[in-house]
């Protein structure tokens, strides 16, 4: 039976420390796979973190079944049993988690302004954000209603409202803001809404039978 890498990014947001190394695989693509992973693989609507292994540069980093693979630029100076010092890049994390946390706080307002209306997808990579809903909405409001999103944003962003991770870190693991229901998650999130500076909404637009909008977030 294959084993599995510890995801131990679910419950720690360590960004320094060790890990050991069970695995190397040279082909077309160089990935090392490590018994415990700080690293968080791309998926559920974020980009993966980067950072580094040993000598080695981290460039991109997957779900492979129960694994996790590391896709990075050198295997040398690595040996399987090996422990390596490890890095993620602090400053890339911190991007992604406020995308993240964004469009989950987009989704529990927009929720709450527009109540036919219920967050079904998000993508939160930078540069290309968005929230998809699904639900009545009439397209004739939604500059007003872009406009009502934005002022909500505003007013949350400037109170020290708390994102609590519940649950199960590895089982049944929830990210809740503030008094917003609790949503399924796993991926990396702000501790607070005072550690995102800004959102903006871009758009809202209806494409297809779902509205999406359409936003950037930057850190303090």
């Amino acid at each position: 039976m294959e084993s599995s890498t510890k995801k131990v990014y679910l419950e720690r947001a360590d960004a320094t420390g060790n890990v050991v190394v069970t695995e190397l695989i040279a082909g077309e693509s160089l990935i090392v796979r490590v018994a415990e992973t700080w690293f968080h693989p791309q998926g559920g609507g974020q980009k993966s973190d980067r950072g580094t292994i040993g000598p080695a540069r981290v460039l991109h980093v997957a779900h492979n079944g129960g694994m996790v693979d590391h896709f990075v630029d050198s295997l040398a100076g690595l040996s399987v049993g090996g422990t390596y010092g490890f890095a993620v890049d602090s400053a890339w994390r911190t991007l992604n988690s406020v995308y993240h946390s964004s469009g989950h706080l987009i989704a529990g307002v927009l929720e709450s302004l527009q109540h036919g209306l219920t967050a079904v997808a998000g993508h939160q990579w930078p540069g290309e954000a968005r929230v998809e809903f699904e639900g009545p909405a009439e397209a004739s409001g939604f500059d007003g209603l872009a406009t009502e999103l934005s002022t909500r944003l505003r007013e949350l962003l400037s109170k020290s409202i708390e994102v609590k991770v519940t649950g199960d870190p590895y089982s049944s693991r929830e990210i809740q803001i503030g008094d917003f229901p609790p949503i399924p998650c796993g991926g990396t999130h702000v501790r607070a809404l005072s550690e995102i500076s800004v959102i903006r909404v871009l758009s809202i637009k209806r494409k297809g039978n779902r509205v999406r909008v359409a936003y950037d977030a930057l850190p303090p």
